[in-house]
């Protein structure tokens, strides 16, 4: 046995992909009783949910949160549309262990039922059904053979460009901000939506830069009694710490409302608008990097041979988005109407393969309270189907609503609430490399020095050069080749014994 010793060299890359994801609904109830301070209920109009996911543990496979209602009713003690709202916990077990295995539970909410009954004037029962899709995301440990050295030692390599998800964190912060927001003759507040969104960000060192806007809808009960819409747009910034800097990375940060409070501030000068809001940022850096790795290798000196695996995972890249608008036209025979949509909720996703392109699709409801002819509050409910298509199958979809827009005019009122559908994608990749190298006893004095002989139909360079011991170089340089373009005739194939 001729002694070669043969050193292997691994590079091993970090990275995140979906392991699992699941959907799963829960039922809550529960029975309260009004405030001293809000008037006996006589006729509910509107039970208003808003889910907030405050806890995710993977490790225990639990989702804990709130659905968050508001009662808009009317009372024979007093004029006026009335409103209280009601925390109603909740937690889910999630049921597939895959999940438990994640590092981090990325979790969209809706509601697919929301009701309030009376039980007397001052108790009310409510009912409330979340449903949560839940994708779980984990780290894997990618291992390639980077470089290979030996006496007498052949390497093929092969170079890839990657995408890969470097990183997937959670971060939360907290927010206060006063400001002006139309309510001067504000005297309570009936119903409110909160939705950020985020503008910007950037990666500095081991810190993220994030940029974003609180929009903030409220329907107002105004000393009078009448009712008025306010939407306002509220910046904030936020410096996120503790991430490990990505070299070529493009980074995607979304934003969930864990908690949030939105109150009337009175002073000499007026009434303002006062917000504190908890906010949960998901943090996702996509990576693009390049890799050489060893996929076949040879001794020219003694027979060995190499042990392969094949590396498996998904390349991925930012999710797509597409963003549509649902709409809808109110009419009324009178002069300007108020309305405000109390409720909107999407429908989950369903998605359409139709040769290269997909169509994802759903039902947006929308509840709207707006007032009649005499000025009462009225409630109505309107449905429309929206569509996008996007150019690949996406792995995992989902939906989120932004605030509804609402433009009157006289006898007319438009409204158009934008959804966004995005859309995880992924592509599925295979690579082979050398794990190890096993040497063996078998002769090759035996060997000719030069062999004559024809390419066969489907050979490369690399494989005559591996049966016959010799390299890829001295075979160009013998049959005066420019290139691995291999001729038809014939080709002498030297030795090589060192």
């Amino acid at each position: 046995m001729i002694e070669v010793d043969t050193e292997l060299n691994f590079e091993q890359i970090s990275c995140y992909d979906l392991l699992a994801k699941a959907v799963t609904t829960h039922e809550e109830t529960t029975e309260t009783t009004l405030p001293d301070y809000c008037a006996t209920a006589s006729r509910i109009l509107e039970a208003a949910g808003q889910l907030l996911v405050r806890e995710k543990q993977a490790s225990e496979g639990i989702v804990r949160g709130e659905a968050r209602v508001t009662v808009l009713y009317l009372s024979e003690e007093t004029e006026g549309l009335q409103s209280v709202t009601v925390a109603v916990p909740f937690t889910c077990e999630l049921s597939d262990p895959k999940l438990r295995e994640c590092q981090m539970l990325q979790v969209h909410s809706r509601l697919l039922l929301c009701e309030a009954k009376p039980i007397t004037g001052r108790r009310l029962y409510l009912r409330v059904i979340p449903e949560l899709t839940v994708l779980g995301f984990g780290q894997k440990q990618l291992r390639f053979c980077c470089e290979a050295r030996g006496k007498g030692l052949q390497v093929r390599r092969r170079g890839q460009e990657l995408c890969l998800l470097a990183a997937a964190e959670e971060r939360s912060c907290t927010t206060a901000q006063e400001f002006d927001g139309g309510a001067d003759q504000a005297e309570e507040i009936l119903l409110s939506r909160m939705v950020p969104s985020i503008t910007g960000c950037q990666q500095i060192g081991s810190k993220l830069a994030v940029k974003g806007e609180l929009c903030v809808s409220a329907m107002l009960r105004l000393a009078d009694r009448k009712l008025r819409e306010t939407v306002q747009t509220v910046p904030f910034s936020q410096i996120l710490d503790g991430f490990t800097a990505v070299e070529n990375g493009t980074w995607q940060v979304e934003a969930e409302t864990a908690e949030w409070d939105l109150r009337l501030v009175r002073s000499e000068g007026g009434c303002r608008m006062g917000l504190t809001a908890r906010i949960t940022f998901r943090v996702f850096a996509y990576q693009k990097r390049e890799i050489s790795y060893v996929t076949d290798l040879y001794s020219t000196c003694q027979a060995l041979t190499a042990e392969t695996e094949t590396v498996r995972f998904n390349q991925r890249c930012s999710p797509v988005c597409a963003r549509e608008w649902a709409e809808e036209l109110l009419e009324s025979g009178r002069g300007t109407l108020f309305a405000y949509v109390t409720d909107f909720d999407c429908g989950g996703v369903i998605v359409r393969c139709d040769g290269g392109r997909t169509e994802l699709s759903t039902t947006v409801r929308m509840r709207i309270l707006y007032q009649d002819e005499s000025g009462a509050p009225v409630t109505a409910e309107r449905s429309r189907e929206l569509s996008t298509t996007v150019e690949a199958t996406p792995d995992a979809a989902w939906l989120s609503c932004g605030i509804a827009e609402l433009r009157g005019s006289a006898g007319t009122c438009q409204v158009r609430v934008p959804v966004c559908f995005y859309g995880l994608t992924g592509e599925e990749t295979e690579l082979r490399t050398v794990t190890a190298v096993k040497e063996s006893e078998e002769s090759q004095e035996t060997r000719p020095s030069l062999v004559l002989r024809r390419a066969k139909c489907g050979e490369c360079l690399w494989d005559m050069a591996k049966q016959h011991g010799s390299s890829e170089e001295a075979i160009r340089q013998y049959n005066h080749m420019e290139d691995d373009s291999l001729p038809e005739g014939m080709l002498l194939i030297p030795v090589l014994r060192k």
